[in-house]
């Protein structure tokens, strides 16, 4: 996927070492999980991470030296092409998505569903987990104040 603002011009390079590290670096197991979490919290470092460890130039360098540049690129490249960072983040999963980066390819449909609904991004497992502790808690401390008094 070709970026163009400013007079640079960026590939985004889909390569399973890029995908592990940016799930690494933003704190995740599952890429996909990572993605879209970031995308439905408009988390613009870690659109920034991920442009960043994505981006090559034509010579296939690392086109950015530091995320600020990246940031910088952003700006111009959402004001020349009108776009929001929303759009840019549904411009790189459909990307994504095509190359197979994600869990499974979705339909065009899927895909968008997926990107608009705050919970397909959350790991239900983590949330029964996170909600099953918190139960167990409460009664654990109910039944030690029952034998207290």
């Amino acid at each position: 996927m070709i970026l163009e603002a400013n007079k640079k011009k960026i590939n985004l390079v889909l390569r399973t070492r890029k995908i592990v590290d940016i799930t690494k670096r933003l704190g995740g197991k599952n890429f996909e999980d990572v993605y879209f979490k970031a995308v439905n919290e408009n988390d613009l470092e870690a659109l920034s991470q991920i442009i960043f460890l994505l981006a090559e130039t034509e010579d296939k360098k690392d086109a950015f030296t530091s995320n600020l540049e990246v940031y910088d690129f952003l700006d111009d490249y959402k004001t020349e092409k009108k776009k929001t960072y929303k759009d840019i983040f549904d411009e790189i999963a459909e990307d994504i998505n095509k190359e197979g980066f994600f869990n499974s390819k979705m339909t065009k449909e899927a895909l968008q569903e997926k990107i608009s609904n705050p919970l397909s991004s959350m790991n239900m497992n983590e949330v029964i987990k996170s909600s099953a502790e918190k139960a167990i808690t409460q009664i654990a401390t109910e039944e030690f104040q029952g034998y207290r008094a």
